[in-house]
């Protein structure tokens, strides 16, 4: 496993993080005792590293909406706190339906909750999540009361380091250039099917930001599975998937395997998140990940896609 320091923050972080949605139950059922020894195994492998936020969890849970944070927090609580790193969001309550409150005081009551539910004196990142839903309604309280509650919490010890995440490029560009943030989490734009992070990453080094980047897969697009059920995509946008997923097969290489060779072939990329909740998928995932780049396969793959390059795929409706 590789380790690179994570911006300006003094965190040497794995190159491959251990993203905690999974094991929340947001893209199919998951068993909790297979969701903790993936997380062991995980740590075991060298990942140092683990993504989580109170919103990843379904109402209908045998463990309750928050089931990542109380999950991952049993999952971590037998390792030495100073061994890994994680981190957690705060604004965004809950996913299916999204509910928000980026208030001064929603923000501290979320990280006092989360520090419970991951059984940890402090948490190392915490993200204001989702920032961009509904059209930006949320984005001046979050930009104002929810930083200001992050940079107090940050003096109190209780959370090392602050950040924000989104979906949209424009609004990602905005925070980096006018906001002091010592990380920022950026999804679905270092992907077979979007680049549009190259355009981030000269500011984002120029600042010294620390950089996650999350969900390799395109938050199950690129899966022989297919996304989950509240994904944001059209039939004509699956039918070119389902021919790129047809090639690869062909290729005798799975589209999972060159989706995740492609996030990690970027450098200046700190940290890339995926998500899982079983211990061969996990096991499976470390190993592409050691294994030689098939530039030409990946080079190949990418003509498949072009048709859906750079899709706006909108998850929280700010373009709407």
């Amino acid at each position: 496993m590789r380790y690179n320091r994570l911006g300006k923050t003094d965190l040497k972080i794995s190159h491959l993080g251990f993203g905690a949605s999974a094991v929340g139950g947001m893209f199919e059922k998951t068993d909790k005792n297979e969701a903790i020894k993936t997380i062991h195994t995980a740590f075991d492998r060298g990942i140092n590293y683990f993504d989580t936020s109170p919103a990843y969890g379904r109402e209908t849970s045998p463990f309750g909406a928050a089931t990542s944070e109380i999950v991952l927090g049993e999952g971590l609580k037998s390792l030495k706190r100073d061994e890994f790193i994680i981190s957690t969001k705060a604004g965004k309550t809950a996913s299916l339906p999204p509910v928000f409150n980026f208030s001064y005081s929603a923000i501290i009551k979320s990280v006092e909750s989360s520090l419970k539910r991951l059984n940890t004196d402090y948490i190392d990142i915490v993200f204001l999540h989702d920032i961009e839903y509904g059209q930006g309604q949320y984005l001046k309280l979050a930009l104002t009361e929810g930083l200001e509650a992050l940079r107090d919490l940050k003096k109190q010890g209780k959370i090392k380091f602050i950040g924000a995440s989104c979906y949209p490029i424009e609004v990602l560009d905005h925070v980096i250039t006018n906001y002091e943030l010592d990380v920022i989490l950026v999804h679905n734009h270092y992907t077979l099917i979007n680049d549009l992070l190259l355009k981030l990453l000269p500011k984002i080094k120029a600042k010294d930001v620390g950089l996650v980047n999350a969900s390799p897969f395109a938050s199950g697009l690129l899966t022989h599975k297919g996304p989950p059920d509240w994904y944001p995509v059209n039939v004509k946008e699956l039918a070119v998937i389902k021919k790129t997923i047809a090639y690869c097969k062909d290729s005798n290489i799975p589209i999972e395997k060159i989706a995740l060779q492609f996030a990690l072939r970027n450098s200046e990329i700190n940290t890339t998140l995926f998500s899982c909740s079983n211990q061969n998928i996990l096991n499976q995932n470390l190993d592409w990940s050691q294994e030689p780049i098939n530039l030409s396969v990946i080079e190949k793959t990418l003509v498949y896609l072009e048709s859906i390059k750079n899709t706006d795929f909108d998850f929280g409706g700010f373009n709407k």
